[in-house]
């Protein structure tokens, strides 16, 4: 599966993207449980907003390994 990261994001993680291969049946939280287990639940807080083929999804959305996955760090606005 493609991962990609965005904004803040991706100057933090160093990189833009990267492949990972992920159980069938994985849910969008568990993708971010793995990756905050991986870079720091700093980066992947609850309301990290997370895309699927382009289309904003939810904690509950299955995954497969043909998707697409984006991360967009948490806007702030003042």
């Amino acid at each position: 599966m493609n991962i990609l990261y965005f904004a803040s994001l991706k100057e933090n993680l160093k990189t833009s993207s990267e492949n990972i291969e992920l159980a069938d049946n994985t849910t969008v939280k568990q993708l971010k449980t793995l990756l905050a287990d991986k870079y720091s639940e700093h980066f992947f807080p609850d309301n990290i907003l997370c895309a699927v083929n382009q289309e904003i999804a939810h904690d509950d959305l299955v995954i497969n390994s043909a998707d697409e996955v984006a991360f967009y760090p948490p806007v702030t606005g003042g």
